[in-house]
């Protein structure tokens, strides 16, 4: 089809892929925080996904009742996770105008 330059949809396409990459590593410093049971367990994950941090209040350890705690700590982990791929996606989006590209967001 004449007109049409393949070539700089390549390199528009590879300079889009650098700049989400550049985006993703700065993403990795960045952190997001959930707490659940009123602030009982707090933790802190980055924005790839990673768990940074578990605070555990001493008051949610009770010896008779580890279940609780447990619930705790997914709770608040799952929210974590949650929070930082929203804000991954959202950041992401910034770059790509929206556009959902296979294998990058």
């Amino acid at each position: 089809m004449p007109g049409i330059d393949l070539n700089y949809f390549i390199r528009q396409a590879n300079k889009l892929t650098e700049k989400i990459e550049e985006r993703k590593k700065q993403l990795a410093e960045e952190t997001v925080e959930a707490k659940s049971g009123e602030g009982l367990v707090t933790v802190v994950a980055n924005c790839v996904q990673e768990i940074r941090s578990i605070k555990i209040d001493k008051s949610a350890i009770d010896p008779n009742d580890p279940g609780m705690l447990e619930d705790l700590v997914t709770a608040a982990v799952n929210a974590a996770l949650a929070n930082s791929r929203q804000h991954m996606n959202a950041e992401l989006a910034k770059i790509s105008g929206g556009v959902k590209i296979p294998g990058i967001n």
